[in-house]
């Protein structure tokens, strides 16, 4: 896939000319010095500053071909080594090609004078001319350093040109996976009669996979499904995983399927269609208002809690509790637990108990059940989840969530 964020590149041309407008300073001055008069109209002094762009151009193409090749050879090799480093060796093969175009001067010097003066003897030798070279191999010097802090700066801007991008890029998919994640929660609580329940999922800075959902699995009225989910890793993919399980649940409790039978059946499919790295965790339950029973499946997930006459405790469940998509079949078990009118049950993800506060203490089970039995005198499922939601606030003291935080609240009637 091609990518949609291409590097922001300067045309090559750009810094071509660069190179040509020194090599021209630096001949126009050599030719000042020779001519401090300045032009005077005659044919001979055009011709020699002609002479002299052309010298300049000669060494400077050789500068400019070992520089390159620098760059191609060397340059990103040495992306971690110090810039003095990294200067160091681009003007070394600066030098070697100023060193090669001098060599180079002497036998394109003489041809070119022979075409601008013909009948004239040309005779240049770098020995005998040695002080006024090692002024301009001086002069070089500035000016390799120059071109090569440019060209480093250069891929400095490009690199955070292209790390902003690589930003842009990932909040955009942060945003739309946050999207997704929160089309998946339902837009209302469901309406039962005997029940009050209430679910809440806020989600982390990094976008995680977390979901809870309330189905009904056959046409009787006294039934309730719900799922709490939480996908492994984050951002768009753990988003789409959810987004995946989330369908295959609904398919499967549309066929009115036992709690251990529908995750044995979206277990395979999910084994297969997910990133082998990705697993779901999840916790699925029906309540049955007539029988006054809980029966559920704990795939990997956070133990349910009961309360009841102001004690809490953990429901704990039968067979494996392998998390979906780890391996192609799970031998899941439901088990039940009885409820009675005033119960509450409380269904939540690693996110709640696993929050941080400024000292790297995490809230913890203990906690969250202390919290929980303070809800005995609430009456309603929602503000009992706002009670214990501002506990954690309280602990966490403003610190960043690292995960989500998901909650489902059922109170018995």
């Amino acid at each position: 896939m091609a990518n949609p964020y291409p590097r922001k590149e300067a045309p090559v041309y750009k810094e071509i000319l660069i190179w040509l407008l020194i090599a021209t300073t630096l001949a126009l001055a050599n030719w000042l010095i020779l001519n401090p008069g300045g032009i005077d109209g005659t044919g001979i002094q055009i011709r020699g500053l002609i002479l002299h762009l052309l010298f300049s151009y000669f060494v400077f193409t050789h500068i400019l071909i070992l520089v390159a090749v620098y760059r191609a050879t060397l340059y990103r090799r040495l992306a971690e080594a110090r810039i003095f480093l990294q200067n160091a060796a681009g003007l070394l093969f600066a030098f070697v090609g100023f060193g090669a175009g001098m060599f180079n001067l002497q036998w394109f010097g003489g041809f070119v004078f022979l075409w601008l003066f013909p009948g004239h003897h040309f005779q240049f030798s770098v020995i005998e001319t040695l002080d006024y070279w090692l002024i301009v191999f001086v002069a070089i010097t500035f000016i390799g350093i120059f071109a090569i802090s440019y060209y480093t700066m250069r891929l400095n801007l490009k690199e955070s040109y292209r790390i902003h991008l690589e930003r842009e890029r990932l909040r955009g998919e942060l945003e739309t996976a946050r999207v997704m994640q929160m089309e998946l929660m339902p837009s209302q609580a469901p309406s039962m009669t005997g029940l009050d329940v209430a679910g809440v999922c806020d989600p982390a800075r990094e976008v995680g996979g977390d979901f809870y959902d309330y189905f009904r699995p056959d046409e009787t009225p006294d039934r309730l499904a719900i799922a709490v989910a939480d996908v492994s890793g984050k951002g768009m993919k753990a988003a789409m995983t959810a987004v995946m399980t989330s369908g295959m649940l609904h398919a499967a409790v549309a066929g009115g399927q036992a709690p251990d039978r529908l995750l044995r059946l979206i277990n395979p499919p999910l084994y297969h269609k997910s990133d082998r790295r990705m697993f779901t965790t999840m916790l699925f339950g029906v309540i049955d208002t007539r029988n006054r029973n809980f029966e559920f499946v704990n795939a990997g997930q956070m133990p349910p809690m009961l309360l009841r006459n102001g004690e809490v405790v953990t429901l704990a469940a039968d067979g494996p509790r392998l998390p979906l998509g780890l391996t192609n079949e799970v031998p899941y078990s439901s088990t039940t637990a009885t409820l009675r009118p005033g119960d509450r049950l409380l269904l939540y993800t690693d996110g709640v108990n696993e929050s941080m506060n400024p000292d790297r203490e995490l809230f913890g089970t203990e906690r969250l059940e202390e919290a929980f039995a303070t809800t005995t005198n609430i009456p309603g499922s929602s503000e009992a989840l706002a009670h214990i939601r501002s506990r954690i606030d309280r602990f966490t003291d403003g610190n960043e969530p690292h995960d989500d935080i998901t909650m489902v609240m059922v109170t018995v009637g």
